[in-house]
């Protein structure tokens, strides 16, 4: 069985995204919380400042946790990853928290994941492409999943043309790849090896 990684852009914010999972980036240093941390912690009532607040939670690398959204956010659970220092957060750190959100949406066996593309590396798309794919190539065979990046609505024609012209370069061999569709509408499903049209996937060969 081979493992499969779709990647869909849309111009909706966190809390609405539509995905088995929310996946969010907790920072050490940014308190109040905000961004995207900030936006769910509203929605849900103050769970994330109250983790925080009790040191249940602190942003360090390597911190996890998986949340029960009770109707507050659109997904029904939210995965809080710890950042470290927002101050020190650059673009390998961020291609390291795509890793990480790739791997545990593999372990929780969910379909979809969703999580913000900060937009001081949406330049960098096909980077989020490369670590996501990356990841799954690790974990055991026949997992699928569709990781949705979040974008500003303006940014989603860009970040879409990125993801496509970049293809599936450097994705490893054993990962199949299908990428949005033109002007982020979700491209058709397409077989390994199938001719690619305009409005197909591209597949890792």
């Amino acid at each position: 069985m081979s493992r499969e990684l779709s990647i869909d852009v849309e111009g909706t914010p966190l809390e609405r995204a539509r995905a088995d999972v929310v996946v969010v980036p907790l920072f050490q240093d940014e308190r109040p919380l905000q961004g995207g941390a900030g936006r769910v912690d509203w929605r849900l009532c103050g769970q994330l400042s109250a983790l925080v607040a009790t040191g249940r939670l602190s942003g360090a690398v390597g911190e996890a946790a998986l949340l029960v959204a009770f109707g507050g956010i659109a997904s029904p659970r939210l995965l809080v990853l710890g950042a470290g220092p927002r101050s020190a957060f650059d673009a390998a750190a961020f291609d390291s928290l795509v890793r990480t959100a790739a791997v545990r949406a593999a372990a929780l066996n969910v379909g979809s994941a969703a999580l913000p593309l900060l937009a001081e590396y949406a330049s960098r798309a096909g980077s989020v492409l490369g670590a996501a794919a990356g990841a799954l190539s690790e974990v055991p065979d026949g997992v699928a999943l569709r990781l949705l990046l979040c974008v500003a609505p303006e940014e989603v024609v860009r970040t879409t043309d990125l993801l496509r012209r970049g293809g599936a370069r450097g994705v490893p061999n054993d990962i199949a790849v299908r990428l949005p569709g033109a002007a982020g509408r979700p491209a058709p499903h397409s077989r390994r090896g199938a001719e690619a049209g305009p409005w197909d996937s591209q597949l890792v060969k």
